[in-house]
């Protein structure tokens, strides 16, 4: 039995290992972590077989080593989910103090200090994030990995608090010890790897759909993700507020003149500034080109005007002379009220529309309401601001 361990186990890690190398190069840096940890792991249970052929005390140290490194990469990478680098001195510390011991223990010729210092530093490595993650445990792949970790933890308090009753044999690769060790590192660590792989799978495709729903260039929503926040949205209340379209102007002339280069960069700038006036609870998105959306959740017409006309000063007084420009650069608003008869918010977004295109008629760098789509010409249907035409 142990030597099917002896060499099950080292094959079991280091392929978990390689799988999660694998899954930091797709962008999770959590991944790296537990890759490095599942092989040094590794490291640690094929030390027999580096014993067998070269018989010396010296590959004690080396597995201790080992699995003394792979549990401070253990705690490192369950951190990197819950509290980033969190007691990183006082971890390397204990790292540190148990490799320390268990060299003093083989200088010593003391089997059973030495796993002790090894067992209760590896329980102290992974039980510390716990700590951190008790309180983080937002689904069910964090509460699976926070289990799998907590009886890896457990595992590694028992057995070192057992050393006298499972050390009886003379050789150590013979003894209850090293068969519980090996057998329950077999399932646990199946566990761990299983429940960390979850995590970070699902971690994976959030930054996926992160991507799919986001605007790269602005950092803002995309089309495809306004309408999913706002389906959101509306599963839980009824739509209400107020709709922003914003475009900038003359942009094409900008790229004309100075190049895309500059081009996006006014976009980056005008997104900032879209996210500095936004509230809270405001839906942004850039819906393409020059054409940016802000949904106001139960803002009435004349709050979402100040908010628009607060955007279109900033514009016209920051964005110019922060990016070098030689002449003014504005933007034009329109918006529009969500209206109990409306189908769907698509029907405000076209009066939001078809207010912005009474801006850019009537001289740009303005902000234009539209209340009606079906009566253009009432009265209350276009309110302009005092701004000069751009």
């Amino acid at each position: 039995m142990g030597e099917n361990f002896a060499f099950f186990l080292p094959v079991m890690m280091a392929s978990f290992g390689v799988v999660f190398a694998f899954v930091w190069t797709l962008g999770i840096r959590a991944a790296g972590y537990w890759s490095a940890a599942y092989l040094c792991v590794a490291g640690g249970f094929a030390v027999p077989a580096g014993f067998a052929l070269l018989p010396t005390p010296l590959w004690g140290f080396v597995a201790d080593l080992l699995f003394a490194s792979g549990f401070l990469l253990f705690s490192q990478a369950l951190l990197e989910r819950w509290r980033p680098n969190w007691l990183l001195r006082a971890r390397i510390a204990i790292w540190a103090l148990s490799v320390l011991l268990c060299a003093m223990s083989l200088l010593l010729d003391n089997l059973p200090f030495e796993l002790v210092s090894s067992d209760f530093g590896c329980f102290l490595l992974i039980g510390l994030p716990l700590i951190a993650g008790r309180d983080r445990l937002d689904n069910w792949s964090d509460g699976a990995l926070f289990g799998a970790a907590a009886l890896v933890a457990l595992d590694n308090l028992m057995r070192g608090s057992t050393v006298p009753l499972t050390l009886s044999s003379d050789s150590f690769l013979n003894s209850d010890y090293a068969f519980l060790m090996q057998a329950l590192a077999c399932v646990l660590g199946l566990f761990l790897a299983l429940a960390a792989l979850a995590a970070n799978m699902l971690d994976l495709l959030a930054c996926y759909r992160r991507d799919a729903l986001h605007d790269p260039l602005s950092g803002l929503l995309n089309r495809r993700g306004f309408d999913d926040a706002i389906g959101q949205r509306t599963r839980k209340l009824p739509t209400q507020g107020s709709l922003i379209v914003c475009d900038i102007d003359h942009f094409k002339t900008i790229n004309d003149a100075h190049g895309h280069a500059l081009g996006d960069r006014v976009i980056v700038a005008l997104a900032r500034i879209l996210m500095e006036f936004a509230p809270a609870d405001a839906i942004t998105a850039r819906f393409g080109g020059e054409e940016f959306i802000m949904f106001l959740p139960d803002a009435d017409a004349a709050r979402a005007a100040t908010t628009a006309n607060d955007i279109r000063e900033s514009v016209a007084r920051e964005v110019a002379s922060q990016l070098g420009l030689s002449r003014p650069l504005t933007a034009s608003f329109g918006l529009s009220a969500v209206q109990p008869g409306d189908a769907a918010i698509h029907d405000a977004i076209a009066r939001a529309d078809a207010a912005l295109y009474e801006a850019k008629t009537h001289g740009r760098n303005r902000v234009c309401v539209r209340r009606a789509l079906a009566v253009p010409d009432a009265p209350a249907a276009i309110l302009k601001s005092r701004a000069r035409s751009g």
